[in-house]
């Protein structure tokens, strides 16, 4: 494993993403400013997941076959100055057109960066990539807690901030552009070897899956602040829950990729998103000190699979690596993002407590059907290379 260009991908997806999640907290001085109901605040979760996630599969399709490095810096660049122009938009329609715009950079962004990662981290891919997962799941935890200390110090004005650390890390990957290889499909090789067939039923399982756990983990970092605001919670705590969500998430994500290198992906997989609800009952019904230690619990299993599911989707499509990457990171998100915004409608139809308990049993859905996963099985080939993979999902 690379550790010079793993600590930067790692550094450069914990920036896009933590600027992508300061819409959570920025969401309900919005919704005061603008009156907006429930729907319209999942409505415009949903076009920044769905903008970045839909496309994401073009992205990886066009890096398997050009030379994409560029995106890496573009990407960043286009995500900060975007998510730091929330705070100056004048109506809510025009916030859902900057959440659009803001999609077309992350989706540029992570197929690439995910690349990159795997290639860096040679036999220990499922580290490697657990690396790639824990930068975004920490950027995800820093997001509200930026977003707190810049609402509080400069009102809405201050998320134009993020421009200051998007551009800084921009740089420092194009300075260290050299170190970071994003590997392209060899085509004489391909064709010598031919083409493997894709194990569509395989592969689709594997996308219905982390839609449900990305419908359930999205909708909670939307419609948990606004939960807590509802139990009395200070607007301070709302960010601090989050971080506690996500920091303790990103480990679980580091242990997960770890075990998955050990025990298999489908053991990992499952077993986290089956434990998730059991955890995070308690930390919806439970006051003080115990419910922060329950989010915690929560977030560690909920993403343990996350970089899982990746490798997992690489492994399937060893020759497509940029495609296995855009489907798990953006096709399957984005579908969850169609989940978000039906949430914000149960909400108002339903009530946000109904609404939010639904959301906590999904990934516990998603963790059955890895049950009927098997994981692929790949074998070194070379030292940095992992061989095509077989797999069957069972009857």
């Amino acid at each position: 494993m690379r550790r010079r260009p793993i600590a930067l991908i790692l550094l450069s997806h914990a920036v896009v993403d933590s600027c992508q999640n300061i819409l959570p907290v920025v969401l309900p001085l919005l919704q005061h400013r603008f009156g907006l109901t429930y729907s319209q605040i999942g409505l415009a979760a949903a076009v920044l997941l769905i903008s970045s996630s839909m496309i994401q599969p073009i992205f990886g399709w066009i890096s398997d076959r050009w030379q994409t490095q560029w995106f890496l810096p573009a990407g960043i660049v286009w995500t900060a100055v975007l998510m730091g122009m929330l705070g100056l938009v004048p109506s809510y329609w025009v916030l859902v057109l900057v959440l659009a715009l803001t999609g077309v950079g992350t989706a540029a962004f992570h197929p690439v960066a995910s690349m990159a990662a795997a290639h860096a981290s040679g036999i220990q891919r499922g580290l490697g990539m657990s690396f790639f997962a824990a930068g975004g799941n920490l950027g995800f935890a820093l997001g509200p807690i930026l977003a707190t200390w810049m609402l509080a110090g400069f009102n809405l004005k201050g998320t134009a901030l993020l421009m200051i650390p998007g551009c800084l890390m921009a740089a420092a990957i194009h300075w260290y552009r050299r170190e970071i290889e994003v590997p392209t499909r060899d085509p004489e090789r391909g064709h010598a070897q031919g083409t493997s067939p894709i194990p569509w039923a395989k592969l689709s399982a594997l996308c219905v899956l982390i839609t449900l756990r990305s419908w359930g983990y999205s909708g909670l970092i939307i419609f948990l602040p606004l939960f807590l605001l509802d139990q009395g919670v200070a607007f301070m705590w709302t960010g601090r829950a989050l971080f506690i969500f996500l920091f303790f998430g990103a480990l679980g994500g580091l242990l997960g990729g770890h075990l998955s290198d050990r025990v298999g992906r489908q053991q990992v997989i499952a077993i986290s998103l089956l434990a998730f609800p059991f955890l995070m009952a308690p930390a919806l019904a439970l006051v003080g000190s115990p419910r922060w230690l329950f989010l915690a619990l929560a977030g560690m299993s909920l993403l343990a699979s996350f970089s899982v599911t990746v490798v997992f989707a690489q492994e399937l499509l060893p020759q497509q690596l940029g495609l296995a990457s855009g489907l798990t990171l953006g096709l399957a998100f984005g579908a969850g993002g169609l989940g978000v915004a039906m949430s914000g409608l149960m909400a108002d139809l339903l009530g946000l407590h109904t609404s939010l308990w639904i959301l906590v049993l999904l990934p516990g859905l998603a963790g059955l059907l890895a049950l009927r996963l098997r994981s692929p099985h790949p074998r070194v080939e070379s030292e940095g290379a992992m061989s095509p993979v077989t797999g069957e999902m069972d009857a």
